[in-house]
């Protein structure tokens, strides 16, 4: 597509579906084309277009700014939030997209230029913070006749405001804004070493493969030297933890998987924690953890303990019942067994689900079959909220691999995504959804990315079978996408898709919609043999469910060391951290299973970037989650009015209020603990 622009010193074109904006900038006007159609996304950038386009997104956002800092009359929603609202699209298409095509897009120089622009975009998201004139203007905004939404906009912006050190001095300020970017610039090193950290390993024949499933081994062809490389990628490692009968073959990834980043991540770690840690001390904070969770569902960096000291107990039997049945199970290969290791788990969690339950998990991959997962998903959100999608061709995207969706609702496009779902080299190894452009009412519709690696398809039919894990990870991160497109419909930017705040609510949309993913009513829509089209049994679902449960014990009590290295390594004083001593320490307290000699979780640990010590995210989420689904247990999965009921207090309101009484509207009380906990008892 082509971005209309216009030469006036500096021009850009607002994103967004009808309407026009002017800004006065001294003696010159700059007055943007009519916006471009919805169908045209160039995504496809050379470094240098992304370079200038970056610039002119900046420089209208700085525009925009300076218009606001010029108003003389008493300050409105129409001359103060609105172009300011306006600012924020722009550093946000910025970040967003940047974020993106860093992690995605397959040409070097490209993603290199897009991590300067996010560094570039943060730094200019800094100035503003610290902006006490931008302050003082949303401060004086009358706001008598406003609505709900407007004011919690507005609250949440001048708590940032405060909480980014706007009422500092000179020389804080100063500090904070070079620690800002400092703290960028690290942890974009510490993505990009996990993220080109592909190591591997050689088995010397096919016998090696002994276990793994034949279209597996039929990828993974010797070598020159006549040997099979295996690498660290998901696709490769999570099969191989879980049916490779070579023991020693399973240690040696392992090894290779849980140590990439080592160790140059070692000193981008501990740099990333000092640096936060300074800036939270300059704040008046103890610790980077209590800043973090101040404006958090959790509050505090002590609710946060204890919330992990709650669920510890409580995930306790689970973990220890689940470990026996594993340890019994590893006897009946070594006598006299004493202990079942970490490497050693999913295989022996893998042959306890076949013998105990009957579930055989390369015959449940069987039903499951790329093309027809993404079509069930695709049909199963649809009948539960409502909407259709279309798929989009003609645009000019990054890879070939990807495609483009519009969500319509009663004829109405509402949403664009994008399905990143393939891997390939230099590309984001795990799963994720990323934002590429906010909704905004009226002016521009949300948009998001699906970046996954899942299993390409060949044309021949079977090719690209999905463990049921990875089917469960596709739900999941299509909640996120949900949350963001549905939810992106608010006036206000900052109102705007998935809460900008409360992250320890970000994850519940997702968790819940995991659950379609096991039950029997959602699967029988989709699951069917490759084959035979035959419909996936109830009784094989039901077999799935049990085995499913059978494991949570151990997976949650493994969450929750992660969860407490993430806490704990932003709440102590770095300056006697070291990172290693102490998870190795957390790893004995809190990890279900022996530690493994010279390996090093925390270098390879990317939500040590992004979440910080607020990973304990997920399991909260999972508590808020559970008692939510308790609704849908109770009156159907695809219970009409308790699907509408969730999607207008949960996903519609986007970050426009409270995550507490989003949770309320719903189930009409504030969350309990009693859905998890029960769950958990469930064997």
């Amino acid at each position: 597509m082509k971005r209309w622009m216009t030469r006036i010193t500096v021009m850009v074109c607002v994103w967004c579906l009808a309407g026009c904006a002017t800004v006065q900038t001294g003696s010159k006007t700059m007055k943007s084309e009519p916006a471009p159609a919805l169908n045209a996304t160039p995504l496809s950038r050379t470094a240098a277009r992304l370079s200038n386009d970056t610039g002119q997104h900046l420089a209208w956002a700085g525009a925009l700014k300076d218009q606001v800092l010029r108003v003389e009359e008493a300050r409105t929603i129409e001359n103060t939030l609105e172009p300011l609202n306006e600012m924020w699209m722009h550093l946000e298409a910025v970040h967003s997209e940047c974020e993106l095509l860093a992690n995605v897009h397959p040409n070097d120089a490209v993603r290199g230029e897009a991590k300067k622009s996010v560094q570039a975009a943060a730094e200019f998201i800094t100035k503003v913070n610290l902006d006490r004139d931008l302050y003082e203007a949303y401060q004086a905004v009358d706001l008598g006749n406003a609505d709900p939404a407007t004011r919690f906009m507005v609250e949440n912006v001048l708590r940032h405001f405060r909480r980014e050190g706007v009422d500092a001095d000179d020389q804080t300020r100063d500090r904070i804004t070079e620690l800002n970017n400092e703290i960028v610039g690290l942890g974009q090193e510490f993505k990009r070493t996990i993220r080109e950290d592909r190591r591997t390993i050689k088995v010397d024949s096919r016998e090696g493969l002994a276990g793994l499933p034949e279209d597996w081994k039929d990828r993974h062809e010797p070598g020159p030297d006549g040997k099979i490389e295996i690498s660290t990628d998901n696709r490769d490692y999570q099969a191989f933890r879980t049916y490779a009968e070579n023991a020693d073959a399973r240690l040696a990834l392992y090894r290779q998987f849980y140590d990439r980043g080592y160790p140059d991540n070692l000193d981008t770690l501990t740099k990333l924690i000092r640096k936060r840690h300074e800036k939270a001390r300059l704040l008046g904070y103890s610790s980077w953890a209590d800043y973090i969770t101040e404006d958090k569902m959790i509050e505090s960096a002590a609710n946060a303990q204890s919330f992990i000291d709650r669920i510890a107990v409580a995930l306790h039997p689970a973990a220890q019942r689940d470990m026996a049945v594993l340890l019994d199970r590893k006897r009946k290969d070594e006598a006299g067994a004493t202990a079942v290791e970490e490497w050693e788990w999913h295989y022996y969690e893998n042959l306890v689900r076949q013998e105990r339950f009957g579930v055989d998990p390369q015959i449940v991959r069987e039903y499951f079959d790329f093309p027809t997962v993404r079509r069930g998903l695709f049909e199963i959100t649809s009948k539960m909220f409502g909407i259709e999608y279309r798929q989009v061709r003609g645009l000019d995207l990054w890879h070939e691999d990807v495609t483009a969706w519009d969500i319509y609702e009663e004829g109405k496009v509402i949403g664009r995504f994008y399905l990143d779902l393939h891997p390939r080299d230099n590309k984001y190894k795990h799963a994720a959804c990323f934002g590429y452009r906010e909704g905004v009412a009226g002016k521009q519709i949300p948009q998001a990315a699906l970046v996954c690696n899942f299993p390409k398809p060949t044309g021949k039919p079977g090719s690209a079978l999905m463990e049921h894990a990875q089917v469960v990870t596709f739900f999941h991160e299509f909640g996120h996408l949900l949350h963001a497109l549905l939810g992106g419909h608010q006036r206000w930017i900052k109102n705007s898709g998935i809460p900008k705040d409360e992250w320890d609510f970000a994850e519940v949309p997702p968790q819940m919609l995991e659950e379609w993913a096991v039950s029997y009513d959602a699967l029988k829509l989709f699951a069917r043999h490759y084959a035979t089209g035959e419909t996936i049994p109830a009784e094989l679902v039901e077999n799935m469910r049990q085995a499913r449960d059978f494991g949570k014990g151990l997976h949650w009590a493994r969450q929750l060391f992660y969860t407490s290295m993430s806490l704990d390594f932003y709440n102590c004083d770095p300056a006697t951290l070291n990172t290693t001593d102490r998870m190795v320490e957390l790893h004995h307290r809190y990890s279900p299973f022996p530690y493994v000699d010279s390996v090093h979780y925390q270098c390879n640990f990317g939500h040590l970037d992004h979440y910080s010590a607020i990973y304990y995210t997920y399991i909260w989420s999972k508590v808020i989650a559970r008692d939510l689904l308790s609704e849908f247990e109770k009156n159907g999965m695809f219970d009409a009015e308790t699907a509408r009921r969730y999607r207008s207090a949960i996903i519609e309101p986007g970050g426009s209020k409270n995550a507490a009484e989003m949770v309320r509207g719903f189930l009409g009380r504030d969350f309990s603990f009693d859905a998890f906990e029960t769950w958990l008892k469930r064997s």
